[in-house]
């Protein structure tokens, strides 16, 4: 039976009789399997502090509800509260981001006694002002944005003008009626498959060099997934990426344009203080695994997605920030892939290092970062 899906996202508000706590529960719809807080905090620390526990992914939004509505006051610290599935620890990451964009300051909690701001000072030389041969391609390109992104990507929003002016790059505004109007599909591979078909569409119709797809409506549309796509459009050598989140395929181009390499987005889903890091998606190119097999999309529960397992070795963590003046770039080791039911489907483990890991906790260019095969980090820096 397939899980029911919704897209909606339902906000829950622990308030007691005083009316002075600040603990605020978000959890998306979707995440169904969702049903307790990640650890507990005491009273005092509640009531004394803007405290958000991000249970799951999808509810970034939700946390530029509280703003609106003056839960949460951006000039004093929050503390954001998360665990290690559900994509919980993605969604803290991007509030985050936003939190810092607008000069304030976060906290991610992993555990209680994870209370304590560290400096962040150590981190600034891993994200620096980037190369014009990273930026700037000879020719200009032209990127494909099927629906606007994603509304839980509320630190990956990007200025059009300042895109094309910086990278030579033209993002065209896609339609979602172009892929919608597909109509309900068959819910295995054949449906799969007719959505790539759609978007090789969509590619030759509009000259596009790369794209980026608002996936998560695909599954109330046409009742599949955008994963097999995806997928297959990288290993074509056309640059795809999921939730149209823009910085994101932006970083794809500059790391085909300097090293030929495939991309793979994923998202943060563990950080440890040692530099060990889990990344996750739905999704990656077939030709950078060993192995692989098809599954179901983790928060629809329905279409199809891939459990992809990588060589271990050398590979490179990179992320163009969304105002493009800031450039992640760092070797890793990938030491391991594993599959967990309670997050996306594609599980790598990197081995980065302890100042990587308080980047991502402390001061991370958004959510979701790129992979690629071998260490290429010199060619991001050097002239």
């Amino acid at each position: 039976m397939q899980k029911k899906v919704y897209l909606c996202t339902l906000k829950y508000d622990i308030t007691p009789k005083n009316n002075t706590t600040m603990l605020h529960k978000l959890c998306s719809k979707l995440h169904t399997e969702v049903s307790d807080m990640p650890f507990k905090v005491s009273d005092s620390f509640a009531e004394e502090n803007q405290v958000v526990a991000v249970l799951s992914g999808g509810t970034e939004a939700m946390f530029i509800d509280l703003v609106r509505e003056k839960k949460i006051d951006l000039k004093r610290p929050v503390y954001l509260m998360v665990s290690g599935f559900s994509n919980s620890l993605p969604a803290a990451l991007e509030i985050l981001s936003f939190i810092r964009q607008r000069n304030g300051i976060a906290k991610i909690m992993q555990h209680a006694k994870d209370t304590v701001f560290v400096d962040d000072s150590d981190t600034a030389s891993l994200t620096r002002v980037p190369l014009e041969k990273v930026l700037k391609s000879d020719k200009r390109l032209r990127l494909g944005v099927v629906g606007k992104s994603q509304d839980w990507l509320i630190a990956s929003n990007v200025d059009y003008k300042a895109v094309l002016d910086t990278m030579n790059c033209e993002l065209i505004d896609i339609p979602f009626e172009e892929i919608s109007s597909l109509g309900e599909v068959d819910p295995g591979m054949k449906g799969a498959e007719a959505i790539y078909a759609r978007l090789k569409e969509i590619i030759a119709k509009h000259k596009l060099d790369g794209i980026t797809i608002r996936c998560f409506d695909l599954f109330t549309t046409i009742k599949n997934t955008g994963c097999i796509a995806v997928s297959k459009l990288n290993d074509e050598g056309i640059p795809a990426g999921c939730e149209s989140d823009i910085p994101v395929l932006l970083t794809m181009m500059a790391c085909k344009r300097l090293t030929g390499e495939v991309a793979w987005m994923g998202s943060p889903a563990r950080i440890q203080p040692d530099g060990k890091v889990l990344l996750a998606k739905c999704t990656i190119a077939l030709s950078m695994t060993k192995k692989h097999e098809y599954t179901t999309h983790f928060e629809s529960g329905i279409g199809v997605a891939i459990h992809g397992e990588v060589e271990p070795g050398d590979y490179t963590l990179v992320k163009l920030g969304n105002d493009m003046k800031r450039l992640l770039a760092v070797n890793v080791q990938v030491t391991g892939c594993q599959y967990e039911k309670n997050m996306c489907r594609t599980q790598i483990w990197v081995q980065t290092t302890p100042i990587v890991s308080q980047y991502l906790l402390t001061s991370p260019l958004s959510d979701h970062h790129v992979l690629i095969k071998g260490h290429h980090a010199a060619k991001f820096w050097r002239k």
